[in-house]
């Protein structure tokens, strides 16, 4: 909403009574209260300052008249006292010079249960995503990515998967492209103030939400206002921060760099080696799966079936989807999608070969949602022959989804 639009709000919502007499008493009180606190221009008069006004009984009675007053014709004495003591710009350019991350806390596994979590990264060279990561989950996972191999521990099945190419990453990195990418893209950026209970440090909590696909997301931030850096984060599946947030950053800690050697796997002695490429592929194989080709082209079958799928995903048509991308049940789409505002298919690229992409061709979708905003999504497309008939599978997407 554009600040002249709340005004009009404000006036509509408030029945406020016109009286000479009450104004000059309200800014008079307005006018001594500035006076009293110019000695002191940190966040901490501001507080001061609201609960001296707040405490007089005019201004008690006559709020909606102040509120109006000061939106409608500015209160310039008050200007100097509500400018932020921190402001995302300031953390954007802190945050360039860290190239290393620590993060632990907790996230929801694949049947929704919290576990507890550490993670280690370091971003590439353009800052927009991690090329190493190390995560050490509570229930024994461990999953490490150097470049473009990626080893994860199951210690359950003590068997390590192994992936070459491009494998898990923290994506979007939570950096100064992050940031600033949140806060142009956001629909309802919300500041507040308070202190670390345990160290008594003034933090900035912020609120903000997207329909990002494949479904809605929701976050709560924490910055430090001292450092201006980030030190907590949450992230929900939804537009509201309801529910268990299926990620809780509970301490954040930046590092200029960190070791390469950080990032080295040894084998569990005793445990089997798996190749998860061809794991995933013999899941992409039921011939009742897919989309026949037919006499299409791979140029046209891989803009056809990844056309099908968004569209699917749009009509909330679970079982096309799962048909198309038999990784999951109709279900389990049903649920990860929950809530999406996805509108309508904008464009589709031409199908190409992406650099560490072994599973198929690429076709970028860009897709518009029920607010306006856009987002393009890379779908990989793996062509097969089951009893000598061509078809095509939706194997996943290429990057974040």
């Amino acid at each position: 909403m554009r600040p002249s639009e709340k005004i009009e709000e404000l006036v509509r919502q408030f029945d406020v009574d016109v009286n000479t007499f009450r104004d000059h008493q309200i800014l008079d009180e307005l006018q001594q209260v500035h006076s009293e606190a110019e000695q002191s221009r940190n966040r901490g008069s501001l507080t001061c300052l609201w609960r001296t006004i707040m405490r007089s009984y005019t201004t008690k009675t006559a709020a909606a008249a102040v509120i109006v007053l000061i939106a409608l014709f500015g209160i310039t004495s008050l200007h100097q006292f509500t400018a932020p003591a921190w402001a995302i710009d300031q953390t954007v350019d802190v945050l360039r010079k860290f190239n290393g991350i620590y993060c632990s806390g907790t996230m929801l596994d694949e049947q929704g249960k919290e576990v507890s979590f550490e993670i280690w990264a370091k971003a590439n060279a353009e800052q927009t995503a991690s090329d190493n990561l190390r995560l050490e989950a509570g229930n024994g996972h461990v999953t490490v990515v150097s470049k473009t191999t990626s080893y994860r521990y199951d210690p359950d099945a003590n068997t390590v998967s192994i992936t070459e190419g491009y494998g898990a990453a923290m994506q979007p990195w939570p950096g100064a492209h992050f940031l600033e990418s949140m806060k142009r893209t956001v629909l309802d950026w919300s500041e507040s103030y308070g202190k670390d209970p345990a160290t008594d440090r003034d933090r900035v909590y912020v609120t903000c939400s997207h329909p990002a696909a494949p479904g809605p997301r929701s976050w709560w931030f924490e910055f430090d206002v001292e450092s201006k850096l980030l030190v907590g984060l949450k992230q929900w599946e939804n537009m509201s921060r309801q529910g268990l947030p299926i990620f809780n950053a509970k301490s954040i800690t930046y590092y200029e760099d960190l070791p390469d050697e950080l990032f080295h796997f040894e084998i569990p002695e005793g445990a089997a080696t798996v190749n998860a490429v061809d794991e995933r592929i013999n899941k992409l194989q039921d011939p009742n799966d897919g989309m026949p080709m037919a006499d299409m082209t791979e140029e046209q079958a891989c803009v056809e079936i990844v056309r099908r799928y968004w569209q699917a995903v749009i009509d909330h048509d679970w079982q096309t989807v799962a048909v198309l991308r038999p990784v999951a049940t109709a279900e389990q789409w049903e649920s990860k999608y929950a809530g999406g505002t996805l509108a309508e298919i904008i464009e589709l690229s031409e199908p190409y070969q992406e650099d560490g992409c072994g599973l198929g061709k690429i076709v970028s979708c860009t897709i518009r949602f029920d607010n306006d905003l856009t987002r393009t999504i890379k779908t990989i497309v793996l062509f097969r022959e089951i009893d000598n008939e061509r078809s095509c599978v939706i194997a996943g997407t290429w990057g974040s989804e």
